[in-house]
Order: C-alpha cells, then sequence, then structure tokens
C-alpha cells in the first residue's frame, strides 16, 4: 500500500478513536432556544466553561443552542428530533416508497453487490458496531484513489453517529445495507421487478429507479482531501471570515472543472467571460492553476454553485460563508436540499436558470441591495452552518437514516457458525459476521497482509 495512505489511515485512526471522546465531554447538550434570529454572538465558539456546562435537564425543557450544540454528536433521539425538526424528509421519502409502491421488506437480494461493477460495499450495524461485510471495487489500490477515500470518510463518519448513540445511552436496531461512493447512486435499471437499493449521496430527481435510494450525508462531511480539510474545520474558518456582504470582494466566485457538466459549467464560463464582476475561472486538477482553497471562498459576497456528474459537494461549503449563494435549477438532491428556500421571509439562496441567462441581472440586483444580500445570506448561516449542516444534525441524520432503514428491511443475520476442535473436543463457534470497522482500519493502517476485497 502506497506510503501516503498509511499517513492518510493514521490520521483517521486518530480522529476517530481519540477526538470523538474528547468532542463528547467537551460538548453540553444545555442549550437555549434558537430561532432564524441568531444572536448577535452567535458565531463565537463557546469557552471551556460552557462547553463543560453539561445538564441533565429535562428533554421536553431543552432547546438546540449553536454554540453549545452544533458539535455534539451525541444528542439523544428527543433532542435530535428538537433541534433539526425539518432534517427527515429524504429517510421519510424513502420509507413511504417501499411501505406505499414496492409494499414489502428490503430483503438480502435487495443489497446484493452480484451486479455491481464497483465502488460499493456492504455493511452491518450491531449493538452500536460497524462490520464490513463486503467491498468491491475499493479495498483495491490499482486504481483509483477516489472509491477508498471516500469509504474511509464514510466508514468514520458511520463510526462517530454510532459513539455518539452510545454516549447518549441509545441502542439503534441491527441492520444490514449497501453503500455506494460513487458520484451517482450505482443502481439497477428501471425495471417493474427491479427493487434493488442501497445508500447514496444524492438521486436523480426524475429517475424512477433512485426513487428506491436512500440518501446519506457525503463523504466530505468528515474530510475532502486535496480542497479541504475536516468539515468542522472549514466552519471554523467561515466564522473567521465573517463580515458584512457590502465589505467582501463585489464578484461572483467559482471554480472547477468544466467536463463534468459542460452543459451547465460551460454556460456559466460563457456568461461569465471577462465580466468585471465576475471571478470565474475553470480549474485544472492537474495543475492546480488558479486554485483558490475553498475557505477563501468567503472573501467573495457571491458565489455560484453548479453540478457536476450528479450533485456537487461544495455546496455545503458554500454555505459556510456568510455570502450569497447563488444556485442554478437543480436535476439532482442530496439529503439536505429539500432546506433551500428560493424566496420570501425565509430565502437563504438566489435561485438562477439553468445556463445562468439571468445571472448578471442577479448579481447587479444584489450588488445594490446589500440589505437584501445580507439578509438572505444570513438566513443561509442560520439554516445551514448554525443547524442543519453541523456535526450534531449529520450525527443525528446518520442514526435516524438506520432506524428508517430498519422500518422497512428485513432483520439481518448477526452470526455465522462453525465447528471447531478444541483440544479433541469438537464445538460449534459462534462468531459475528464480517470485520468490525475499529479492526479492518488498524489492518489497513499496519499495511497487514490484506485481501484487495473483503467478500
Amino acid at each position: 500500500m502506497p506510503g501516503f495512505l498509511h499517513q492518510v489511515l493514521l490520521a483517521g485512526v486518530v480522529v476517530v478513536f481519540v477526538i470523538p471522546n474528547i468532542l463528547f465531554w467537551l460538548r453540553s447538550s444545555a442549550s437555549q432556544k434558537c430561532t432564524t434570529a441568531l444572536p448577535a454572538d452567535h458565531r463565537k465558539p463557546p469557552s471551556r466553561s460552557e462547553a463543560q456546562s453539561i445538564t441533565t435537564a429535562n428533554p421536553k425543557d431543552w432547546s438546540y443552542e449553536p454554540r453549545k450544540d452544533s458539535e455534539n454528536f451525541a444528542l439523544n433521539k428527543k433532542q435530535c428530533n428538537v433541534a433539526f425538526p425539518q432534517l427527515w424528509q429524504e429517510i421519510n421519502r424513502s420509507i413511504s416508497v417501499w411501505k406505499n409502491e414496492i409494499s414489502r421488506p428490503i430483503a438480502a437480494e435487495d443489497i446484493s453487490l452480484e451486479k455491481q461493477s464497483g465502488g460499493v460495499f456492504r455493511a452491518l450495524i450491531h449493538e452500536n458496531q460497524l462490520r464490513i461485510l463486503e467491498t468491491k471495487g475499493i479495498l483495491d489500490q490499482q486504481g483509483s484513489q477516489m472509491p477508498f477515500e471516500r469509504t474511509i470518510a464514510v466508514w468514520q463518519q458511520i463510526h462517530r453517529a454510532l459513539l455518539g448513540a452510545t454516549a447518549a445511552g441509545e441502542m439503534l436496531p441491527s441492520i444490514e445495507f449497501s453503500v455506494s461512493v460513487d458520484d451517482k447512486p450505482n443502481i439497477q435499471g428501471d425495471t417493474p421487478d427491479d427493487t434493488h437499493t442501497l445508500w447514496a449521496f444524492c438521486r436523480h430527481r426524475e429517475t424512477r429507479a433512485h426513487d428506491r435510494v436512500f440518501l446519506m450525508p457525503d463523504f466530505n462531511f468528515w474530510s475532502w482531501r486535496g480542497v479541504a480539510g475536516s468539515f468542522v474545520e472549514m466552519q471554523a474558518y467561515g466564522r473567521d471570515l465573517d463580515r458584512p456582504i457590502s465589505e467582501k470582494i463585489q464578484k461572483a466566485a467559482w471554480r472547477g472543472a468544466v467536463w463534468t457538466n459542460p452543459e451547465v459549467r460551460g454556460s456559466l464560463q460563457e456568461v461569465t467571460k471577462d465580466q468585471p464582476w465576475a471571478d470565474v475561472v475553470a480549474f485544472d486538477w492537474s495543475t492546480h492553476s488558479d486554485f483558490v482553497p475553498i475557505e477563501d471562498f468567503c472573501r467573495f459576497a457571491f458565489l455560484v454553485r453548479t453540478e457536476g456528474r450528479s450533485w456537487s459537494g461544495r455546496l455545503k461549503y458554500l454555505f459556510n460563508c456568510e455570502s450569497l449563494t447563488i444556485i442554478h435549477k437543480l436535476q439532482w438532491t442530496a439529503h439536505y436540499y429539500h432546506l433551500l428556500i428560493p424566496e420570501g421571509h425565509d430565502q437563504n439562496y438566489v435561485p438562477a436558470k439553468r445556463d445562468f441567462s439571468n445571472l448578471e441581472e442577479k448579481i447587479q440586483h444584489y450588488i445594490n441591495h446589500p440589505n437584501e444580500a445580507q439578509r438572505i445570506a444570513d438566513n443561509g448561516i442560520a439554516t445551514f452552518r448554525e443547524r442543519y449542516l453541523t456535526l450534531a444534525a449529520e450525527a443525528c441524520y446518520w442514526r435516524k437514516l438506520i432506524e428508517g432503514w430498519n422500518e422497512v428491511a428485513d432483520s439481518p443475520e448477526v452470526y455465522e457458525y462453525s465447528q471447531v476442535n478444541v483440544s479433541g473436543v469438537v464445538e460449534t463457534k459462534k462468531e459475528r459476521r464480517g470485520i468490525a470497522f475499529e479492526e479492518l482500519i488498524v489492518r489497513l493502517r499496519e499495511n497487514v497482509e490484506w485481501p484487495p476485497e473483503l467478500q
């Protein structure tokens, strides 16, 4: 295994096994009621004394307060529902599809990886422990590193959410499931008898086969190598760069690879070419020319978001900035996109046409109306950075996803049995299926001989 992967995985092990336990003791479950209009100092981190003031208040009297609770991955179920009441729409949608349209439980054959080409894994959760059952196109490092890195990030996210459940005194149900880490869901064709399903980062709004997909937080809620550090760290950078929109660079900023979506991204290039109000550049990953660190986008007043091969993970980072986010008409959706509000008092982004033909009009309007731009940007901060895109919200979503899946899936086989000879006595040995995440991550880090894929 390449040497740099050892370093990546070693860092991952430290984060997984040390930081979550430290964070639990540093985050408080106590808070005051949070409304859309946040207090003036809501972007300042809590003091050590505030963070350590753990309370056992009645959940009925508890309310979410960003400064204390946004990084607490150990909120209990009632607190999750109080803090993030609008977060579960995609989970409820998927449950409804299986209950009302397919009308039978998800079975073992529905999550099989047999027909998958790669970038997928199958896992088991039992007694709040993640166990890996099978991988395909992930651990074999002869090809792209991307599936491997994304998978490690997803495993660590799930592991952290399970640690939070244990810390909150809650035992999640036992489930078996499959996950795709590709940009697009590795889902089978749209035939009447096809019921294959899995967890994915996104789904196409008009592809019927994607209705069966369960959406999960994407990999860079953990980290995004080559683009950004840990997502929590990026949120802190965003707060450091907070300032009124009128004091920021009065341009619309964008970087990206055009080839991933020439229809949308090519149109953006054409519309913004040689325009004084735009800083739009096609990014070359091979040379890193014109690279802008993700946190430095917060220095711009206007941030443009585009779809790529499917959804784009960049949007969550843009919402870390006290800037005006502009989004074209979308074809793909992620687990939190239903929270985007295009108009009205609670508007939290600016909608644009898919070809960006009205982009200049939008930019000029908000340059001339900075107070209106500031209101929309502040709504975006309150909705996303301070609530629905926090570590606490992510952990709550994972646990809600596990419970939702359990509602519509068959109970898994947790154990496998074998005969062993112990000093001449043949006995039955009972073992949990798969390999524990904790063991697998250490084996990979230490480069212990291991098959290219788990089967």
